[in-house]
């Protein structure tokens, strides 16, 4: 029984990452294409995979890509992690200790995700500025 479960909450994990993947493909191919120029990569693949999924994929499948699937994954994936937390009593003090980590190094959090977020402005910044 010990052995089954974590193969299970494995799959399920496996089958949800699966079923959102279509529509995280098709984002991330409207955002990329709008970063170059058609001619030059990754937006020309962008625009490819963009402009086939416009034209094959019918209102009702948008609706089911966009709103069905992730619905129902959110449902889901709600449900499992409530049962997970009310039967996992080790899960519940490793969140409760990650909290306490979290609130006693909270200047350095925030910090670091400043930092991180400065890094990346800057790194386009030049990008645009070397490719102007």
């Amino acid at each position: 029984m010990q052995i089954a479960r974590p193969f299970r909450l494995s799959a399920l994990a496996v089958g949800e990452w699966l079923l959102v993947l279509p529509a995280t493909v098709f984002l991330a191919a409207a955002a990329l294409r709008l970063l170059q120029p058609r001619q030059y990569e990754p937006a020309r693949t962008s625009w490819i995979i963009f402009e086939w999924t416009t034209t094959h994929i019918s209102p009702l499948g948008d609706a089911l890509l966009f709103i069905g699937l992730p619905g129902l994954l959110v449902l889901v994936g709600a449900i499992a992690l409530l049962r997970i937390w009310r039967t996992d009593q080790t899960l519940r003090q490793d969140a409760a200790l990650g909290l306490t980590f979290f609130r006693r190094h909270l200047a350095i959090v925030l910090f670091t995700a400043a930092t991180l977020l400065a890094a990346t402005i800057f790194t386009f910044a030049v990008a645009h500025l070397v490719t102007d």
